[in-house]
């Protein structure tokens, strides 16, 4: 008499097995060692039929899923690239914002800042002169 075999697939690990035929319809996993019931086969014959078809399915698994990291790997490393471009280019707008390239000392303790001078060294934005009594570099002095 010859022994029938047929292919499951577990439902918790995802893995194709070759199971002897049995009267009980019952089967443990033996990758994962669930309990469980004979839903679907995936083939059913010799011993050696069924096992190299469930090194096939189980291949075809492994490159979809291998396929699948890869995707989500280079969606990944697109979304950090983009955010770090994002983040570079919000630290040069608030660095436009601040007025220069201001490293978080205090004015007096920065090498070449004149006191009362501001930080361009007293001069307007157009070259003005900047009255201290006026508050507004683009008042000019009479």
């Amino acid at each position: 008499m010859v022994q029938e075999f047929h292919v499951l697939r577990c439902f918790s690990c995802q893995t194709f097995q070759v199971q002897q035929v049995k009267k009980v319809s019952k089967w443990n996993c033996k990758l994962c060692g669930q309990k469980q019931s004979v839903l679907k086969e995936f083939g059913r014959g010799s011993g050696v039929d069924c096992r190299r078809h469930v090194q096939k399915l189980n291949g075809m698994r492994g490159a979809v899923l291998e396929e699948q990291e890869q995707t989500a790997w280079l969606l990944w490393e697109q979304m950090t690239e983009a955010a770090n471009e994002d983040e570079a280019e919000s630290k040069e707008v608030d660095k436009v914002r601040r007025g220069g390239s201001h490293s978080g000392e205090p004015l007096d303790q920065i090498p070449g800042h004149i006191p009362g001078g501001g930080a361009r060294g007293g001069g307007g934005a157009r070259g003005e002169s900047f009255d201290r009594q006026t508050s507004a570099p683009w008042q000019q002095q009479e």
